[in-house]
């Protein structure tokens, strides 16, 4: 097996032409990329666009990079921007898909005092369906905070918002957010009185 370039060595001989070290430096990072992009896209089709995309746009912005900072954080940003275009690219319909289509068992999630019954793809879906009420900015800070744990610092680096911005964000989407399920529940308590 071929050892491993040093990745300064890599980056300054594709600075100078070298198309074919782009592919090992791709290889090296693609398991990165693919792994913040499956945060925000599950099909294995638009996950591969995504991060040809991603490696795309860093090809062309490669001469942006000063190595300031490990590549592989330049790259995440580059990823987590390229997602963040996609979902608000992708902005859905809101009512895609009814509460109804849930089915009963996963309602029973928002009222039932026994959750362990509620299958983990059926908190998921709702959990969906309220997150699509969100816009993509509020989906991006909820993911990255919530989800992956990333503190303010963290996602202000992948985003480029200040501190504030992002406390300001997150808070706003957990209120959104809330609501959003709030609102499902009353929907469908009230059904149930009828």
């Amino acid at each position: 097996m071929e050892p491993v370039k040093n990745e300064t060595e890599l980056l300054e001989k594709i600075r100078n032409g070298s198309t074919d070290d782009f592919g090992e430096l791709i290889q090296q990072h693609q398991s990165l990329v693919f792994s913040i992009l499956f945060r925000y896209e599950r099909d294995k089709h638009l996950l591969e666009d995504l991060a040809q995309e991603t490696f795309i746009k860093a090809w062309k912005a490669l001469h942006q990079f000063d190595g300031r900072a490990p590549f592989s954080h330049w790259l995440s940003r580059i990823a987590v921007h390229v997602a963040l275009d996609h979902l608000r690219k992708r902005k859905r319909v809101q009512n895609e898909t009814a509460i109804e289509d849930l089915g009963e068992d996963a309602l029973e999630w928002f009222y039932g005092e026994d959750n362990a019954d509620l299958e983990g793809n059926q908190a998921r879906e709702i959990l969906d369906l309220a997150m699509q009420k969100l816009s993509a900015d509020e989906r991006l800070v909820i993911t990255l905070q919530e989800i992956e744990g990333k503190s303010a610092t963290e996602i202000g680096a992948l985003t480029g918002w200040s501190n504030v911005g992002v406390r300001v964000r997150a808070f706003r989407a957990r209120k959104k957010l809330r609501n959003a399920l709030l609102a499902m529940e009353n929907r469908k308590t009230g059904e149930t009185k009828s």
